[in-house]
Parts: structure tokens; C-alpha cells; sequence
């Protein structure tokens, strides 16, 4: 049984292959402009040297920012149910996931058989993701690769106000400007950035089996500072970038042998500043796919999709899940603008908000 996982996020393109349930090959390279392009270059890529042909393959998943547009792939998966199935190939105990991508950030509480029961994402901005610690590696003259390293190095980590990405280039810019080390500067915003990656895992609970996931579970000073502010010790896959793929993979390999999965719990959309909370929390054990949301949201920030193999279930879409603050005014507001909301309108109770 040969089958794969292709995971097109927003900054790289991740691929495994696994033949009877082991992993033979997987590559990781650049997300490029055309998602369709990069699919094929990654999947002939993890398919080279193998013996194999893409026909070989019985089975494809895709998931990530770019899934809907793979060509040769079955399926398409969420990618937090994938980092969910990944990680639990290589620890089951884990429960609880922190997954650092290239423009979001994620913390998804997941049962020990790898199924989402609660997830949170916070994707207001670009800061405490991989482009906003590209843009810093840029601003400080320092390789990316290396950022990691020196930012272990500090002896005096710097405050920052905010990771904003804006500001916190500002910043960045201001405290070298006045002589201060790369590794300190570095050091700071990991500090910052741990500390909201902290409140985050606070919303779905933190367990002491926790995994970070993500290209930036490779910056061994960003895991240096989460694992300071959480007060535990991470549990690292042999490479963290690789989860999603292989968590694709094994999705690939059940849709293969005829398996379903367990319906998830519940999801959250939005973020949480010095304001207070602004989340939408969808619970899709009680959603039952109606579309009363969706028609009733004049801002058109709900949708009805079939993901997983499961039954249709209510989601923010991906367009509107940064503009959230801007295009949803909160129930007060909304009800007094309209006769229904998307939390009355459901007839299962399903979607809160908290505004």
C-alpha cells in the first residue's frame, strides 16, 4: 500500500510518501506563486529516486492554504486535523499541539488517538509566524537558518511592546540603530512571541504531553523561549515542518483501507489582544450542517463544507478569518441591526461568540 500527503502551506510545500505505514521519502521545498506548479515539483521531488511513478501512488491527500488546488489529489483535509493525525504517529500521549506556520499560529487539543477535540487559531497578523521572523532575519542582516542560534546567545533579553509585525520591525530597527546585539533583540521577540503563543494553549488547555509543530519548531530559540514560558519540555518530531504531510498521509492510508474518523469538537476563529477576546466558536458535534449561518451572516463570514470524510459542517471562511474584527460587529451590535444572528438563527445552538 503506497500512498501520500502533500502539504501546501503558505510558505513551503511538504510531501511524504508511506509504503505499508513507514515513511520512504519526503522533501520539503518553497510554496511559488502557482499552487498547482509547486504540487507537482514537490510530489515528483519526494517521488524521485523511489522507483515510483505518481501512478504508483493508490492514494492522495492534500492540506494546507493550498489543498483545494492540488490536481492529482482524492481528498483535501484541514490542516489541523492533519498535524493532529501527524503527531500522533509519533507520540500518541500528545494532547496537546502548538502548530507555529508560515502565517498563522495554531494551539489544537487533540484525544490520544490524534482526533481534534478543540482548537484555536490566531491569525490576526503576520507576527510570531514564519514571515514575520523572515522579515526580522532580514531587518538584522542575519540568515534565517541561523536566527535560532544567535538568538541562544543573549545575555540580556530586550522588551518588546508588541509582536505586530509592523511595530515590532520598528522596533527591531530602533534597538539596533542604538547598539544593541542581534542576539538580545532576537531573544525578546521570542519572549514576546512565547508569551502569546502561552495564552493561546491557555484556551484549550496545556498538557504535559505537548508537541510544537511547523517550520518554527526548528528555531531552537524560539522552542527555548516556550518551553521557558510554558514550564515543559516539548516533544519534537525528528523534523516538526513534516507533521501536516504526514499527518495527510496517514488520512490517505485510512481513506485507503476503508476507515473513518470520530466527529471533532470545537473549533475557534479569531484572536485575543489587550482589548479583551474576539472569538467565534463553532461547535461541530452540535452543528448539522443547516446553513442558517451562512444565510443569515450579512457579512458572509460562514460556510458549509465536507472535510474529512465527515458530514457537512459550519466554518469561518479562510478569507474572512483576518478581517474578522473589521467585518463581524459582535451579537449586541448585530442584533440590533438585524432581526437574526448566526447565534440565534441556529437551531442547534451550535456557534457562540465571544465579543
Amino acid at each position: 500500500m503506497i500512498v501520500a500527503g502533500i502539504d501546501i502551506g503558505s510558505r513551503a510545500a511538504k510531501t511524504v510518501i508511506l509504503k505499508d505505514g513507514k515513511i520512504i521519502s519526503a522533501t520539503i521545498r518553497d510554496t511559488g506563486p502557482e499552487s498547482v506548479k509547486t504540487s507537482y515539483l514537490a510530489i515528483n521531488a519526494t517521488i524521485e529516486g523511489t522507483g515510483l511513478t505518481l501512478d504508483n501512488v493508490d492514494y492522495i491527500v492534500a492540506t494546507g492554504y493550498g489543498r483545494v488546488l492540488v490536481p492529482f489529489a482524492k481528498e483535501n483535509v484541514s490542516e489541523i486535523s492533519c498535524h493532529a493525525r501527524g503527531i500522533n504517529y509519533f507520540y500518541p500521549s500528545v494532547t496537546t499541539i502548538l502548530d507555529m506556520g508560515g502565517q498563522d499560529c495554531k494551539a489544537i487539543r487533540v484525544d490520544q488517538e490524534g482526533h481534534v477535540n478543540n482548537f484555536v487559531m490566531n491569525d490576526k497578523c503576520a507576527g510570531g509566524t514564519g514571515r514575520f521572523l523572515e522579515m526580522i532575519a532580514d531587518v538584522l542582516g542575519t540568515k534565517l537558518t541561523d536566527i535560532g542560534d544567535v538568538a541562544l546567545q543573549s545575555k540580556n533579553t530586550i522588551p518588546f511592546n508588541t509582536v505586530c509585525a509592523v511595530f515590532a520591525k520598528t522596533e527591531a530597527i530602533s534597538y539596533l540603530r542604538r547598539g544593541e546585539s542581534r542576539s538580545d533583540i532576537l531573544a525578546g521577540l521570542n519572549d514576546a512571541i512565547a508569551t502569546r503563543c502561552l495564552n493561546l494553549l491557555k484556551k484549550v488547555g496545556i498538557e504535559k504531553d505537548f508537541t510544537i509543530t511547523g517550520g518554527i519548531a526548528k528555531n531552537k530559540g524560539m522552542v527555548a523561549k516556550i518551553k521557558e514560558r510554558v514550564g515543559l519540555e516539548p516533544l519534537l518530531a525528528e523534523d516538526p515542518q513534516l507533521i501536516g504531510a504526514l499527518g495527510a498521509a496517514l488520512f490517505a492510508q485510512e481513506r485507503l483501507m476503508g476507515k473513518s474518523t470520530g466527529e471533532q469538537g470545537k473549533i475557534q476563529y479569531g484572536y485575543n489582544d489587550g482589548n479583551g477576546d474576539y472569538y467565534i466558536t463553532i461547535d461541530l458535534a452540535q452543528c448539522n450542517g443547516c446553513r442558517e449561518c451562512v444565510t443569515t451572516c450579512p457579512a458572509g463570514i460562514f460556510e458549509v463544507l465536507q472535510e474529512d470524510g465527515r458530514k457537512p459542517k459550519a466554518r469561518v471562511t479562510e478569507a474572512t478569518r483576518k478581517k474578522l474584527a473589521i467585518l463581524c460587529p459582535g451579537i449586541l451590535s448585530c442584533s440590533n441591526s438585524n432581526n437574526k444572528t448566526c447565534q440565534s438563527a441556529c437551531p442547534q445552538k451550535a456557534i457562540t461568540l465571544t465579543w
